[in-house]
């Protein structure tokens, strides 16, 4: 747009726009000067409401007295009941007019008055309401009956006509009120249409002056800037075609970088996955190699109980009092000749009988406690047998997923570490939540959950025996996990080591090699779920949290098993 014509349209347009703002503000000034017109005949009909009201009321009083003194009780309790239902009226119409409530009492929609002087007299109604009922009370409580010469009455009639009276000045207010406001409606209804005829004449001479006249020449100088315009516009097409062919050759060379790009990147993330899988890999060498651990140690446990067991065996034996049982022998071949003598006459014969109870006694203690050990010889041989053939169970299905109870590998696990436990006095406590078969990697698992009661075991060393306690937990804390929980009350871990404790290499115990933990966290990663520990300090105790993705059998049916791997 010209610059000319930008000078000339700004002006019109302002004008323009001052007029239109004048009429709607005018408009806006007649509407809410007549809605204030209404409202004021509205307060006014509501004063005379009142007045009304008051009158009635008076008639009301009248009529209840003259009931009561004819003795006319069914005029009585009706006037009464009128009587209640307009000073309900009057308060609901007061009310209206000093608060604004548009509901009016239920007969006025009426708005709030802001006059100082109208709502200093308003004020004043419900004070003489109240005199003017309190009146109506007494005089139909009064013993006094009569229409003349009636104390009560006659405060009666004063306190109404004081009511009515502040009535008819507040009818005088809104009245004059009213007037004033018509004056305004009426002076504003004149100027508005003067204001629009001089406004629309002063934008009718400036668009004949500032806009019409130079049109002529406007449309010269239109012409030159058309021809401007095509020479700027061959100019800019020249450019934007050197441009394209600029952004051709970049775009060019960007495909060629791409292309590397992507092949270094095929490269990268060949050897990422190689790199994992070797990592993997020797993840699950060192989980085998710390089951394999974990066995042969606890099978240890066992032949250490064996060889303590075997040796009290012998010890028994050795103190058989088989001794004592030749010499009774020997005694009895050389009196054989005279043997009833000998257990009659002879001291040492009367005495055979109960040396020979005791002994009896003596060695059937002897071979009981000896039967017992030669149980628990066998119990410790079960128990290691038993470890052999889990861990020849969990070896054969290592790597593969399968369906298996948790219940049973936590039970296992129990199992292995049993001896040990039972050995070291450590309490266990269960909190197993019945679970379906699902799909894991029997193997990782056994070795996680191996890795972890064993580490339990060693932090529970430093208590007092009768104080080590161990928690296992199995939980369904959500549709789609599944938690096991290893807890102990041992030595805990400072907060500074907690991000450290799976790191490759790291260990707090003086024989560990520190692979225990962070195969553990390899081994819950490559089955979808997470390691983590929690503890509150030194001294107080320790939580492994292994959290898994639950997958029940009966999803898992329609694919064969994977190799976790």
């Amino acid at each position: 747009m010209p610059r000319k014509m930008r000078q000339l349209l700004w002006p019109f347009l302002a004008m323009l726009a001052l007029s239109i703002a004048l009429q709607a503000a005018s408009l806006a000034a007649m509407l809410e000067i007549e809605a204030r017109v209404d409202q004021s005949q509205q307060h006014v009909a509501a004063a005379a409401a009142l007045g009304t009201i008051v009158d009635q009321f008076e008639n009301t009083t009248y009529l209840a007295l003259v009931g009561l003194a004819s003795s006319d009780w069914e005029l009585l309790l009706r006037q009464r009941g009128a009587a209640q239902t307009q000073a309900q009226r009057f308060m609901a119409v007061s009310n209206a007019l000093l608060q604004g409530d548009k509901s009016g009492g239920g007969a006025l929609p009426l708005n709030g008055i802001q006059e100082p002087e109208i709502l200093g007299v308003l004020g004043t109604l419900p004070g003489l309401w109240e005199k003017t009922h309190a009146a109506h009370v007494r005089v139909l409580r009064s013993e006094n009956r009569s229409l003349k010469n009636n104390p009560d009455l006659e405060q009666f009639r004063a306190a109404s006509r004081s009511l009515s009276g502040a009535l008819d000045d507040v009818s005088v207010l809104l009245q004059r009120r009213s007037q004033e406001e018509l004056r305004q409606l009426g002076l504003v209804q004149r100027i508005i249409p003067v204001g629009a005829f001089l406004l629309t004449l002063v934008i009718f001479v400036f668009v004949i002056q500032r806009m019409l006249l130079p049109f002529v020449a406007s449309t010269e100088e239109l012409g030159l800037s058309e021809a401007a315009l095509r020479r700027a516009r061959d100019e800019l097409e020249r450019r934007v075609a050197e441009r394209t062919e600029e952004l051709a050759r970049a775009n060019e060379a960007l495909r060629q970088a791409h292309d590397g790009l992507e092949l270094r990147v095929k490269e990268r993330t060949q050897e990422l996955k190689d790199t994992q899988r070797r990592a993997v890999e020797l993840a699950r060498q060192a989980g085998m190699a710390e089951l394999a651990t974990n066995v042969l140690h606890n099978v240890g446990n066992v032949l250490n109980s064996i060889n303590t067991s075997a040796t009290v065996l012998g010890e028994r034996l050795r103190a058989l009092r088989l001794q004592s049982l030749l010499k009774l022998a020997g005694v009895l071949e050389e009196r054989r000749a005279d043997l009833p003598a000998f257990m009659t006459a002879d001291e040492r014969g009367r005495r055979l009988p109960e040396f020979l109870g005791k002994l009896g006694e003596n060695l059937s203690s002897d071979r009981d406690e000896m039967l017992s050990m030669t149980d628990s010889l066998h119990r410790h041989v079960e128990h290691i047998r038993m470890i052999v053939e889990l861990q020849q169970s969990y070896a054969t299905s290592s790597s593969l997923v399968e369906p298996a109870s948790l219940e049973e590998l936590l039970e296992d696990a129990l199992r292995i570490n049993g001896a040990a436990l039972g050995r070291h006095g450590i309490t266990l406590e269960r909190h197993v939540m019945p679970l379906p078969r699902m799909m894991v990697d029997k193997h990782k698992l056994l070795q996680i959950l191996l890795n972890l009661i064993s580490n339990a075991k060693y932090a529970l060393n430093n208590n007092p025996p009768g104080e080590r306690r161990l928690t296992v937990k199995l939980e369904h804390p959500a549709d789609n996990r599944i938690r096991v929980q290893v807890c102990d009350n041992g030595m805990g871990i400072a907060p500074e080591l907690l991000t450290k404790i799976f790191q490759h290499g790291f260990t707090t115990r003086k024989e560990g090699h520190g692979f225990g933990l962070h195969s553990c966290a390899i081994a819950a990663r490559s089955m979808e779920g997470s390691l983590g520990v929690h503890s509150d300090g030194p001294g107080k105790g320790a939580t492994f949290t292994l959290e898994l993705p639950f997958r029940p059998e009966t999803g898992a049916q329609d694919s064969a098993p994977r190799a976790s791997g």
